[in-house]
């Protein structure tokens, strides 16, 4: 229950994207009532039934979130909309622990490689909604650049919300196919919807997706091992040759995208200016490295000409928090999962790539966000090394063990 209430919220994000666009953003106040009421219930299903036979989570990792969520609501009350900050906090901590007392709950009753298949395959179902509406909407492949898609265009999402959506369906497919046995009706949807996702990754223009899925590729290459040699280099040539034949189609997006990237060089990145903008203001005060101008508070760090944030999950936790909550946030969602991520997992799964790359181009740090679930869900996990969880499901296995010898009644004869 534990694993399809996390799932039904993290779907209900998706599908409020889309009637967001759709609809104009008139559906964005009764969307939030939902997931708000939906997540309430969530929680309480969950404390009703939470467990703690051992911690799966390595030290001091509980330490961490509590330290962090205590700094962000503290600083919430130190800036000029107390209210908007306090509220916003909530919709970051809230889904944050719950997220982790559901794989804390679940690593209890399975272990780690369990859990990321089973992830892999429901984020994989899940992020191919938007695939499958943009095919019902009569797109199909008339369309070779989407990018800058806004509002109400008949395809209820926006150019990057397709983008992220692909990178996450793409990458996560692979998984499933190697790790997972799909039945056979699974493989087809997977083969049908991988063709379209890959040809609208691309119209998309999105760049993070891009990013991701040649990261994935490259890891692919280099470091997966339950595939043969020839079939890597083989499945490695196909969007290569995708790329190469999408770029020839006139008026595609990646020479859009390029002709862009041009200009961004010569007058500057929007996200690059905010970010030295805020720099600026923090080595003026430089106290704000140590306090950070509050969580979701952009008053005074943004300048007129920049984004309204600043589009990026990690600046977002250095410029709101300081340095110091910045350091712990990176410990568990940078530093120690992609050690261990690089060491165990990459042998194994790609589904790094697309959590660990969009959120430094987007924000992605509250519950209502695009990305958040499979991101803390994915890092989270790849907190958790396989000798460490080996080891705690012996020690379970031992205490159940001594368990049911104490309750074998003697016999006498």
């Amino acid at each position: 229950m534990d694993f399809i209430l996390l799932n039904i919220n993290a779907l209900l994000i998706i599908v409020g994207y889309g009637l967001a666009v759709y609809t104009d953003t008139a559906s964005v106040p009764m969307v939030k009532l939902i997931k708000t009421a939906f997540l309430a219930v969530s929680l309480i299903a969950l404390l009703k039934n939470l467990q703690f036979k051992s911690n799966p989570f390595p030290s001091p990792t509980i330490i961490y979130l509590l330290v962090f969520a205590f700094w962000v609501t503290l600083m919430a009350f130190f800036v000029e909309d107390v209210v908007f900050s306090i509220m916003r906090a909530m919709t970051f901590i809230f889904p944050l622990f719950y997220t982790y007392l559901v794989l804390s709950n679940l690593a209890n009753k399975y272990d780690v490689y369990s859990l990321l298949k089973a992830f892999a395959r429901s984020f994989n179902l899940i992020y191919s909604l938007p695939i499958i509406v943009f095919l019902l909407s009569g797109a199909g492949f008339s369309q070779a650049n989407i990018y800058g898609q806004t509002g109400n265009s008949g395809h209820f999402f926006i150019s990057n919300q397709y983008g992220w959506a692909c990178a996450m369906f793409l990458i996560t497919g692979m998984d499933v196919w190697l790790n997972t046995q799909p039945k056979k009706i699974y493989k087809y949807y997977l083969l049908g919807t991988s063709v379209v996702g890959l040809f609208l990754v691309m119209a998309s223009g999105n760049r993070a997706s891009w990013v991701a899925i040649c990261l994935a590729i490259i890891i692919f290459t280099l470091r997966l091992k339950n595939i043969r040699s020839d079939f890597k280099l083989l499945i490695a040539l196909i969007p290569i040759v995708g790329i190469i034949w999408f770029y020839q189609l006139p008026e595609s997006s990646l020479q859009a995208r390029l002709s862009d990237t041009e200009t961004q060089i010569d007058k500057g990145e929007a996200r690059f200016n905010t970010a030295k903008y805020a720099f600026g203001v923090f080595n003026e005060d430089k106290i704000k490295w140590i306090t950070g101008a509050g969580m979701f508070n952009y008053e005074g760090t943004i300048g007129s000409d920049g984004l309204g944030d600043y589009h990026n999950s990690y600046l977002e936790v250095l410029f709101g928090g300081g340095i110091g909550l910045f350091i712990m946030f990176i410990n568990f969602m940078i530093f120690r999962p992609f050690y261990y991520y690089i060491k165990y997992y990459s042998k194994t799964f790609l589904l790094i790539t697309p959590v660990a790359i969009i959120p430094v181009f987007e924000s992605n740090l509250t519950g209502g966000q695009f990305l958040f679930y499979p991101w803390f869900v994915f890092i989270l996990l790849f907190n958790i090394p396989p000798e460490y969880d080996k080891k705690r499901w012996e020690l379970i296995q031992s205490k159940k063990e001594k368990q049911q010898k104490l309750l074998v009644k003697p016999k006498f004869i």
